[in-house]
């Protein structure tokens, strides 16, 4: 499968060894992430230090650990369907458009989220982690 990870799925990777790890680590599919998930997981870094007890160093490291099977999307990628992306989610939160936009730029299966407003749109499938860890 190839599916769009959101930005919230992350830290579950970060925080610990664990499934979701397992997963996003896992040849049998193809991940990707907007450039601008990684630059939120950035400013998020003083909580993820805070709640995993590594230090930023740490928590960089096993992200370019998770980043080796997951492609980043750069924002000139998806411009195009920008515009789409916005129509489609832009009323419910817009800072979910990045991950809209990057799932139609990459004729993917879905995005990964656990973000219940962004179930809320009927153009991309979202799939939760409980779905996700059913696929393996």
């Amino acid at each position: 499968m190839k599916i769009v990870v959101d930005t919230n799925v992350l830290p579950k990777a970060l925080i610990r060894s664990s499934k979701v790890r397992a997963i996003l680590l896992s040849p049998d599919h193809q991940f990707y992430l907007p450039d601008y998930a990684v630059e939120e997981v950035e400013r998020h870094l003083p909580v993820l230090m805070e709640k995993t007890g590594l230090s930023g160093e740490e928590i960089r490291l096993v992200l370019s650990v998770l980043l080796t099977n997951i492609q980043v999307i750069p924002f000139e990628a998806t411009v195009a369907v920008w515009g789409e992306a916005e129509e489609i989610v832009g009323a419910i939160d817009r800072s979910d458009i990045p991950f809209i936009a990057a799932s139609l730029s990459t004729a993917c299966d879905g995005i990964w989220s656990d973000d219940k407003d962004l179930k809320r749109q009927r153009k991309v499938r979202v799939w939760n982690t409980r779905e996700m860890m059913r696929l393996g």
